[in-house]
């Protein structure tokens, strides 16, 4: 189960990033920070789920 929530997590970091880039492009900042900050964030998470996996 951990495994499942936690590459949901990575396609999830994957797609904020792809939104950034998108948003960057059409030059908006705020929207693109946000999807960025949303990326770690997702990221951070899906890494403490490792961590109790292994733990």
């Amino acid at each position: 189960m951990i495994r499942l929530a936690s590459a949901g997590l990575w396609l999830g970091v994957g797609l904020a990033k792809m939104a950034a880039l998108v948003w960057l492009i059409d030059e908006n900042w705020l929207q693109s920070l946000l999807a960025l900050v949303l990326a770690w964030s997702l990221a951070g998470l899906a890494l403490w789920l490792r961590g109790l996996r292994r733990a």
